[in-house]
């Protein structure tokens, strides 16, 4: 796909609250929903458009591919750096290489935690969530579908989560100030037979939505040539609750690849240039002056290698090559330019500015140099606004644990549960644990100095493992010492015994 000017999906509102949506009759509900598919369907079909271009853009299919020159239209190289994939994969694993733990906040009951813990382990979250992640920086947003399932010998979970397609799925919002969430939908192309007048058969295509407000699953399609709902595909939502949640860092529903494209584009341009000019300097171009070629002696000199010419005192000969490359240094200096701009926009550390490891930065201490502290702080916003996202994804399933007889899930709340990231702290490590112990001598609360030193990323369950540590700690302090006053007194009583033995002896003598 050729190139392509974006700047994040477009939202797509509809001109109702949930409740003027779901009110009245059946009838008239479906009148509604039908009414906001068919006037959202251009927005959707520009968002799927754009998704499908930074889709193919993420994994190699960038615009470089389409370049064009005017001169020596022979060398024209088109080969892609791909740092837009690199970045994603960097980011992806710094904020989720590790599984998202959900943890209690207050004194709740662990043990449902811990179930909830298990399910996710056993849908494979962790591998979701960064798939989500990778539709989030490419195209602005990901979309994550949530249903049921009776826990069985085959399926040990009462949920079933799936990522959606970002390019096929919508979720449409309200206009008015709140701008709850009126339905979500998911596109699907089909196919099918018709027969003509004359007994042919013909192959058509249409397009199906599964649209699901609240509390109804509606099937549309256009196969007669008009929209319409499928009657006898409509389903009650039992949970009454959005079964598709959306995952987006900004308002724009803009992209990190979007953010930094032109730097892409740039850097993958001035490479092919060197390249162009490495082929072109290698490919001179012959110029002869006072010698008369054709293609059969062409043909002989790049069999050869060499080329016979006449010259003589008044027409002097000569065969020489047209040779003109850029400054490298220069094009070096630019393309190092645009990279570290990359990795200052887009807060992904590097090495150096120049590419190389000084002998001087090892350890932590390079890390930190090198912009690893900074990618810490920036990627803590990222953070929040997945946590926000996948907060209202687990409001969905702690719904559905509760329905469920057997999930073993039935007071937890949403307010109840932290969600936990277990990125690497252990930057400036030293300064930290120097920080931990003046803070300690300090006597701050432990829940304070844990929080505030920026080493744990759950710092409310390293102080309940820090009070249970030091109460096991005094417990074996008090039986040891319990011990040794036993010991003792025990060897006070056989001196003591030994005593009065040899008393009795002197008095029996």
């Amino acid at each position: 796909m050729e190139a392509m000017k974006t700047h994040g999906r477009k939202v797509i509102y509809a001109n109702y609250t949930e409740k003027e949506l779901l009110s009245g009759s059946p009838e008239e509900v479906g009148s509604r929903v039908l009414d906001i598919l068919v006037n959202s369907i251009s927005i959707h079909e520009q968002n799927k458009l754009e998704t499908k271009y930074l889709q193919d853009y993420l994994y190699g299919d960038q615009d470089i591919k389409y370049k064009t020159k005017k001169t020596r239209t022979d060398i024209n190289n088109t080969s892609v750096e791909n740092w837009a994939y690199a970045f994603n994969d960097w980011k992806k694993t710094f904020l989720l290489g590790k599984p998202i733990q959900y943890a209690p906040i207050n004194d709740v009951n662990n043990e449902e935690i811990i179930k909830l813990n298990t399910y996710n382990k056993y849908e494979d979250k962790e591998w979701l969530d960064q798939e989500i992640y990778e539709d989030i920086f490419t195209c602005g947003r990901g979309f994550r579908y949530i249903y049921g399932s009776p826990i069985s010998e085959d399926d040990e979970s009462p949920f079933e989560l799936i990522n959606c397609d970002a390019s096929n799925t919508e979720v449409v919002y309200s206009s008015s100030i709140n701008h709850e969430q009126l339905l979500s939908y998911i596109e699907v192309s089909k196919k099918y037979i018709y027969t003509d007048n004359e007994g042919k058969n013909h192959e058509r295509e249409y397009e199906e939505y599964n649209v699901y407000t609240r509390n109804t699953h509606y099937v549309i399609n256009n196969k007669s040539g008009d929209y319409e709902i499928i009657k006898d595909k409509t389903k009650a939502i039992i949970l009454n609750t959005h079964i598709i949640i959306e995952y987006y860092m900004n308002r724009r529903r803009m992209g990190f690849l979007e953010i930094a494209k032109d730097l892409f584009d740039d850097i993958n341009y001035v490479e092919n240039l060197d390249m162009d000019d490495i082929e072109a300097f290698v490919n001179s171009i012959m110029v002869f002056t006072n010698a008369e070629v054709n293609k059969n002696s062409m043909d002989a000199i790049k069999e050869y290698g060499a080329v016979s010419i006449k010259s003589t005192e008044q027409k002097k000969a000569s065969v020489e090559l047209l040779q003109s490359r850029l400054k490298s240094l220069d094009t070096q200096i630019f393309y190092l330019r645009k990279l570290g701009a990359l990795h200052t926009i887009l807060s992904v550390p590097q090495a150096t500015n120049n590419g190389d490891v000084s002998n001087a930065e090892t350890g932590k201490a390079f890390l930190t140099g090198q912009g690893f502290t900074s990618a810490s702080i920036r990627i803590d916003g990222e953070e929040q606004a997945f946590k926000r996202c996948d907060r209202n994804a687990l409001k969905v399933v702690l719904k559905i644990c509760k329905n469920a007889s057997k999930s073993g899930i039935k007071s937890l709340k949403a307010s109840d549960i932290e969600s936990k990231f277990s990125r690497d702290l252990s930057d400036n490590l030293l300064n930290k644990t120097q920080a931990l112990l003046n803070l300690t001598t300090a006597n701050i609360p432990p829940e304070i100095r844990n929080q505030v030193i920026g080493l744990f990323s759950d710092p409310v369950m390293v102080t309940k493992m820090q009070k249970a540590f030091e109460e096991e700690k005094r417990k074996l302090q008090e039986e040891m010492m319990k011990q040794s006053n036993n010991n003792e007194n025990k060897i006070n009583e056989q001196n003591n015994q030994m005593r009065k033995a040899k008393e009795n002896d002197r008095q029996g003598q």
